[in-house]
């Protein structure tokens, strides 16, 4: 009998990346490095449905930065596969097609402590939890489990989307600058984005 096949591990990194920063980035090399992760799928979303406001960027500017972003990185991928669908974006939609798609593999999504902290209130949250295994960036050392399991990886990047948008917008962009990979901040410089 030869060796079992090693299972592919791959995870979904939802999230609005308005834009991605080098926190993101961060998070998603310590998944791969702690949990021997194959791919991280960026997946951008349309709008989500805890988000009442549309993102800044629009849908082909953030998609693009996140392209910047990664690459170089073997392990990371960027898809637009929520861009075309309804809104609002739910994760269990997301997670059903692609565990579809993977279906050899093993799938997780990579989730921040902020919606760790609410995935009750995700839509079909069971349903997801049935799909996926979650990993968790514990950036404030807060561990609420609940009744999901999940593995935590720590970290204290204090990269922020809303302050780098915030400081664009007053003009001091500059202060944020070391926050973005250098293609990305050269492409928010390009195309003035958020800058009103």
């Amino acid at each position: 009998m030869g060796e079992p096949e090693t299972v592919r591990k791959i995870a979904l990194f939802g999230g609005t990346f308005d834009p991605v920063h080098s926190g993101h980035l961060e998070i998603a090399a310590k998944a791969v490095e702690e949990l021997s992760l194959d791919l991280v799928i960026f997946l951008p979303c349309r709008q989500s449905p805890h988000k009442a406001m549309a993102a800044g960027a629009s849908q082909e500017e953030r998609l693009e930065m996140i392209r910047l972003a990664i690459q170089g990185l073997p392990w990371a991928q960027v898809s637009d596969w929520e861009y075309h669908q309804p809104i609002p974006s739910y994760s269990w939609r997301t997670a059903e097609v692609f565990a579809e798609e993977y279906a050899d593999a093993q799938l997780h999504w990579l989730m921040g402590q902020d919606q760790w902290k609410v995935l009750s209130t995700w839509s079909r949250a069971d349903y997801l939890s049935s799909l996926v295994r979650f990993i968790v960036h514990d950036r404030d050392g807060v561990r609420k489990v609940g009744e999901q399991e999940a593995y935590f990886i720590s970290g204290d990047h204090p990269a922020s989307s809303s302050k780098i948008r915030e400081s664009i917008l007053e003009g001091n962009g500059k202060n944020h600058q070391s926050w973005l990979p250098a293609e990305v901040w050269e492409y928010l410089q390009k195309e003035r984005l958020y800058c009103e």
